[in-house]
């Protein structure tokens, strides 16, 4: 699960080429992706990113994948890359083939498949970790249309197919059993579709509009070895989002008036040997809409402010179970100011606004041995208060010509009301539930810093998080432990060929709501890329050593052991 600013799960909106992946049930994953067909990520952090899409109180992950455009070179119709990887920890064998062109002038095409096949992976003690093993098939088609020189249409189409074998639970750590985490045999399948349009002209200060209409359905079937009980989780999920800015001359400066809004529907069933299941995925579904504004103005040369409000409601329901419903209004500001060319402060506020996940308010039944989960209808929706004070930092030719200096310091404190905790997960409890918790409290600290002369580039990167029930001084779940990550390396340019390192140091974490503390890592990572081009056209090499002492640990999220040293290599040809 990702982890922005100390908040995990449902309250991180993650999106896939504009699609929300909502997919929230306990130890199933949370939404399945191809890394090869990945153009970039865009991370929106704290609530601040609610103009990204509601209920984003941790943020924001939006992934966006490559289209024709981004492979073809300049001059170039049509164009295929071929991509074949190895990595020993699993001996995981990945190959990917992409074709992609323009058809005419004003049209682009994609195609992309990919297919990963590894085996159980070893962790740093040198033991397999049963079951981890993996086979999965991707499928990428993705067009174009140029309208005319300022509108595009655009059609994404993505199929993901992942078959293994598994425990239930297969992060928990729990060893395989016939009563809790039994053996299952797993078909987990995700299908999207995603239509949008676009109209941005230079020359029109009124219209800059984009509009994506989307469908995401996630299917996982599971049927148990020891008895073949067939389980089946889906979700769909439909909406509608969009935005225009329209900007305006006010005293002299540029107004740029931003409105926008969504509505989607989460429609979940479950069904267990065909029938209804009432408890850990009851059929349900949700509504949520919400709507925008948002205001930028360059008061002065030094001086940018923004401010902006959001509406937004939800209507929850499910079979069998009392509905809820609630609506929020949920303002934002911020402000910054260049002192100097090369330092900007800021300061921002942000409310956000997150409704419960079904599972959280319906889940109810069986968990493990001597422990239920407990609905709870009477969950309320999260709201969150948000202050964040900080700098930027930005100057080139520091110590060189052409070198470049980026850095940013900090601090946020993050005030929630009923901040909904899952109590009782752990072995002694007799059951599992969602609570409101009355008044949480989650603040810390962040520091960025890198540096890029060409050959020699290097960055940190450290935070430090805590959260606690202000209301009795206990330790919020979720928490992370505090980390400092840091990476350098040296480019030989004549060569094509960049040379490098990482680090991860993360500490020990005590401050945990239930169970044992964490045992703080720290893990080494080398890498190398070449760019073979001028000796072999097209041709791209990447090769590098994960975990490179292969030291044996834990994250704070997950109880298996992660895995030990791992050498990989891949290369690309492009025709």
């Amino acid at each position: 699960e990702p982890i922005i600013r100390g908040l995990t799960g449902d309250r991180v909106v993650v999106r896939v080429d504009g699609v929300r992946a909502n997919m929230s049930v306990g130890h199933k994953g949370r939404f399945f992706f191809d890394p090869e067909v990945l153009k970039s990520v865009e991370v929106y952090r704290g609530a601040a990113s609610t103009m990204q899409g509601t209920g984003a109180l941790g943020g924001v992950i939006a992934l966006t994948t490559k289209d024709a455009n981004d492979l073809l070179d300049p001059g170039q119709n049509i164009g295929a890359r071929v991509k074949v990887g190895y990595a020993s920890v699993d001996h995981g064998l990945t190959t990917n083939g992409m074709a992609y062109g323009h058809p005419s002038d004003n049209t682009d095409v994609l195609v992309s498949v990919t297919r990963e096949n590894t085996g159980n992976f070893e962790s740093g003690d040198g033991d397999k970790q049963p079951y981890t093993d993996d086979d999965y098939i991707n499928g990428l088609f993705k067009g174009g249309i140029d309208i005319n020189d300022a509108s595009r249409l655009t059609l994404t189409l993505q199929r993901y197919v992942d078959d293994h074998q598994l425990p239930a639970a297969p992060d928990s750590g729990a060893a395989v059993n016939a009563t809790s985490n039994y053996l299952v045999n797993r078909e987990s399948e995700e299908t999207s579709a995603v239509l949008g349009y676009s109209y941005h002209d230079a020359g029109n200060d009124w219209i800059d509009a984009n509009l994506n209409a989307y469908g995401m359905r996630t299917d996982l079937d599971e049927k148990r070895v020891s008895d073949g009980r067939h389980d089946e989780r889906t979700l769909d999920t439909i909406g509608l989002d969009g935005n225009n800015t329209s900007r305006f001359e006010l005293g002299g400066r540029e107004l740029a008036v931003t409105v926008g809004g969504e509505i989607y529907e989460d429609s979940q069933e479950g069904r267990r040997n065909g029938a209804a299941v009432s408890n850990l995925f009851p059929d349900a579904e949700m509504v949520i809409y919400g709507v925008y504004v948002d205001n930028a103005l360059a008061v002065t040369d030094a001086l940018d402010v923004t401010a902006g409000v959001r509406f937004d409601s939800y209507d929850l329901s499910a079979d069998g179970q009392r509905s809820r419903e609630d609506s929020a209004v949920s303002p934002r500001f911020s402000a910054s100011y260049r002192v100097a060319d090369w330092m900007q402060p800021y300061v921002s506020y942000a409310e956000a606004f997150r409704a419960p996940a079904m599972t959280e308010m319906y889940a109810s039944g069986y968990h493990f041995p001597g422990n239920n989960f407990v609905a709870n209808p009477d969950l309320e929706a999260e709201k969150a208060k948000t202050w964040e004070f900080g700098s930027n930092f930005k100057a080139d030719n520091v110590l060189t010509g052409g070198d470049a200096f980026r850095a940013k310091v900090a601090y946020f404190q993050n005030e929630i009301s009923d901040y909904i905790e899952q109590q009782g997960a752990t072995f002694g409890s007799s059951e599992t539930k969602s609570v409101n918790v009355p008044e949480a409290e989650i603040k810390g600290f962040e520091a960025e810093l890198s540096y890029d002369m060409d050959v020699v580039f290097a960055g940190i990167a450290a935070s430090r998080i805590r959260g606690e029930n202000t209301q009795t001084g206990e330790n919020l779940s979720d928490i992370p432990a505090d980390k400092i990550s840091l990476s350098g390396g040296y480019r030989f340019l004549d060569y094509g060929v960049e040379l490098g390192g990482r680090a991860n140091v993360v500490d020990r974490l005590t401050r945990i709501s239930e169970g044992d503390e964490v045992p703080g890592y720290a893990t080494f990572d080398l890498f190398v890329r070449w760019d073979a081009s001028n000796t072999v056209p097209g041709l791209m090499v990447n090769a590098g050593v994960d975990n490179l002492f292969d030291h044996n640990y834990q994250t704070a999220d997950n109880a298996l052991y992660e895995p030990g040293r791992n050498v990989k290599i891949s290369a690309s040809m492009k025709f």
